[in-house]
């Protein structure tokens, strides 16, 4: 049988060839498998929240095993740092929940552990734990008043079976910053462990109320601690001082400077008062001074934040039996401002008298005293030059 092809109809199959030849099947894109993490995953028993990284490829939701915990958002889309998990408080035993992300690309699950919360018994002694006021009698507290529009918060904590104030502020809600941390230092309270960098949120305080800052403030320097991590080194202590509301925007030179290194010999005051047994202490005020300051850094929430003029320490040594000092006390302190511009060593001429700094802040420090030692003694320690006081420079 003869077959007989037009030269178009040979055209258009040998055009058809070409296509189907060079022509292959899409590829489908690579499903990535998706990561979850939970950078905090024992936390203490009070209600906080943290935040979440997640590594997904496209549409992502969230869920949780247990009713005490919360994600917001629960879906989202890509990467990101910024979904946040809280937790309520937990007063009961030990608990362990689960947080599950889930993509087209499989399923990343992270667990999260809360221990049960501690609760203060009412105080014996003045290592006791007190209640949220200034009245109680703590040494190391600055005055208070009614009026003044702050609020007077304390942390506690325990170490071995005593259970201790660790510190105690007062809180600005319009500036978002402590004008002052309280706390007595001892080689007892300052313990030993390591530092947690367990940035979290003070369950004393809303969240809308206080600095989020896992992650550094945005428009300016760094996160500075007021009661710095290293004065507690007790892991649950140390977890504490990373919160929020003890976070200041401070300049990033001199709070890793100057600073630092202030806080060092603090320490070394601290130690060297051989203060072991709850008597003889260091009883120390940090603070900040927001001053006329316009200024504002910004938290990971977008919060604005006052960044300080300046930062002051207010330092009260008690030694019992003591051959310097009146009735045992002794007292110094210093101010600088929220920059870099001082050498690094501290030295004498950078101190001045609990007075002359009460002057610069407009209220009493360390109020308690004078109840203790009498107004003669109250007024000599807070006027006593420390740059003339050997102890300190020896």
């Amino acid at each position: 049988m003869k077959i007989t092809t037009s030269p178009l109809a040979v055209l258009m199959a040998l055009s058809a060839l070409a296509v189907s030849s060079c022509s292959e099947p899409a590829k489908e894109e690579p499903q990535v498998p998706p990561v979850l993490s939970i950078k905090t995953q024992s936390v203490t028993g009070d209600a906080g929240s943290q935040f979440l990284s997640i590594t997904a490829s496209g549409s992502w939701t969230l869920s949780t095993s247990a009713s005490w915990l919360k994600v917001e958002p629960t879906s989202g889309s890509g990467n990101t740092t910024t979904a946040v998990l809280s937790y309520t408080e937990n007063t009961d035993a030990v608990r362990t929940g689960t947080v599950t992300l889930t993509s087209s690309g499989g399923i990343s699950s992270a667990s999260l552990t809360q221990n049960k919360k501690v609760v203060p018994a009412p105080p014996s002694d003045e290592r006791g734990y007190g209640a949220k006021t200034a009245s109680f009698k703590w040494l190391e507290l600055p005055e208070t008043k009614s009026d003044d529009g702050l609020e007077f918060f304390t942390h506690s904590m325990t170490i071995g079976s005593v259970q201790t104030r660790n510190y105690s502020f007062d809180w600005d809600y319009d500036d978002l910053v402590a004008p002052w941390v309280a706390y007595p230092l001892s080689s007892w309270n300052i313990g030993s462990g390591s530092r947690t960098d367990q940035w979290g949120v003070d369950p004393l305080l809303p969240e809308s109320k206080q600095p989020i800052v896992y992650k550094a403030f945005s428009g300016f320097g760094s996160r500075g601690h007021q009661i710095p991590s290293a004065d507690r080194l007790s892991k649950d202590a140390n977890i504490q001082t990373f919160y929020g509301t003890n976070m200041t925007p401070q300049d990033y030179d001199f709070n890793g400077g100057t600073w630092a290194v202030l806080e060092g010999k603090v320490r070394d005051w601290a130690r060297k008062t051989g203060a072991t047994n709850g008597t003889d202490t260091l009883y120390v005020v940090t603070g900040c001074y927001v001053g006329n300051s316009t200024r504002k850094a910004y938290d990971n929430v977008g919060k604005a934040v006052a960044i300080p003029e300046s930062y002051f320490k207010a330092l009260l040594r008690y030694k019992n039996n003591s051959s310097v000092g009146h009735k045992g006390f002794m007292a110094c302190a210093f101010w600088f401002d929220n920059e870099n511009k001082y050498s690094s060593k501290i030295s004498k001429d950078m101190s001045m008298s609990i007075s002359d700094l009460e002057k610069k802040l407009g209220y009493k420090l360390f109020v308690n005293l004078e109840t203790k030692v009498g107004a003669d003694t109250y007024k000599q320690i807070k006027d006593e030059d420390p740059s003339t006081v050997s102890w300190w420079w020896n």
